[in-house]
């Protein structure tokens, strides 16, 4: 019974990160649901969430402002949350009618989202960050999604740039999450949405609790309405990568905190009977995911409990202590070397889920949030 323990444990393990993309790129052959996707205008209100962004901020507006789209058809809304640097006054200098700020007092990004969203004049809503850069024909390739009637969010990715240069490093990681999200849609819809790039129909938003996660709970509440959330690959920005661990890890645990509250106030989207593929999908990418690290730790104190029973779990014994050497010699900064660059990946991210669980469980709200650039 243990030896089964272990082995499912294992399983359960990498289950989120390797078998259930395998199963969606066999299932997406078979169970096949399009949506259209035709040229077209509509309205579109641009938000830019901000907090004490003046390094970045007129480069994002002036990056909207270009974008290859009908000028009469484009508002760029600034929501500022308590922002105490130059901010508000850089976007106050643009001379350009279609920006806006719009300034509050410390609420969270969530709570300004809910005052800001009423009072924009799009039909389509399009959330994004201060760093995130759009390419020229975003808006065009974004807008063309809502001509089906069927979809009601539609979310894009990000290529992730080295700071300071033009180099894409993309990591393995961020490309599984793409063509996860990609293969889901071909099947009904994604979880979650990329919160540097993601567009409502305004007429589907509903407010958010102050401590939501935006860009996971506002696609359920797409999904509640019977309305389709998709990932579009034409649709993306460009944003330079974190440079620095410690940033990589804050930013993990405040996402794994809030994403688990969602869930927990969502349990009843886990149920298959109702909900059908995106229950499954749920299940297998986060909650499954986010679960990983406990299942390691699991599978961790079981395996040296049957060390010594065979080659086998000594081999594993093995493969354990190996994955954390190496992620802490990457850590230490004392390699490059991919794989070992990997297990430093995984090293962070599941201590930061760890961290998030005790957090939850101790009843840690996260309201306002500190760009980590």
């Amino acid at each position: 019974m243990a030896e089964l323990f272990f082995f499912l444990l294992l399983l359960c393990m990498v289950y989120s990160y390797t078998l259930f993309p395998a199963l969606l790129w066999l299932m997406k052959h078979f169970v096949k649901h399009p949506w259209k996707r035709v040229p077209g205008a509509a309205k579109v209100s641009i938000i830019i969430s901000v907090y004490n962004e003046e390094k970045v901020i007129q480069a994002k507006i002036e990056n909207a402002l270009a974008l290859d789209y009908p000028p009469e058809l484009l508002e760029v809304v600034v929501s500022s949350d308590g922002s105490t640097d130059s901010t508000n006054d850089i976007v106050g200098r643009f001379a350009d009618s279609r920006v806006v700020l719009k300034r509050f007092d410390r609420l969270g990004k969530t709570a300004c989202l809910n005052r800001v969203v009423p009072q924009v004049g799009g039909d389509v809503v399009l959330f994004t960050d201060a760093n995130s850069m759009f390419p020229k024909d975003l808006l065009t390739h974004l807008v063309a999604n809502f001509s089906d009637p069927n979809v009601g969010l539609v979310t894009g990715w990000t290529r992730y740039i080295a700071p300071g240069g033009g180099e894409e490093v993309t990591g393995l990681y961020a490309k599984l999450e793409r063509y996860t999200k990609y293969w889901e849609c071909l099947i009904d819809s994604c979880v979650g949405a990329d919160g540097a790039v993601f567009a409502i129909r305004k007429a589907l938003y509903q407010p958010l609790g102050a401590d939501d996660i935006n860009d996971f709970v506002i696609p359920l509440n797409v999904i509640k309405q019977k309305k389709r959330v998709v990932l579009d690959p034409a649709v993306f920005c460009r944003e330079e990568a974190v440079d620095s661990d410690q940033k990589a890890y804050r930013r993990q645990v405040r996402i794994t905190t809030r994403t688990l509250w969602a869930i927990r106030r969502h349990l009843f989207m886990l149920n298959l009977a109702r909900h059908g593929y995106f229950a499954f999908f749920l299940w297998s990418h986060k909650v499954l995911r986010l679960a990983a690290p406990l299942f390691f730790v699991l599978a961790l104190l079981m395996n040296i409990a049957l060390v010594g029973h065979s080659w086998f779990f000594n081999m594993t014994f093995a493969g354990f202590m190996l994955f954390l050497f190496s992620g802490l010699i990457s850590l230490a900064g004392l390699t490059k070397n991919k794989v070992a660059s990997i297990c430093k990946f995984f090293l962070i991210t599941f201590t930061a889920q760890i961290a998030g669980w005790v957090r939850m469980a101790a009843g840690i709200r996260d309201t306002t949030w500190t760009p980590q650039r």
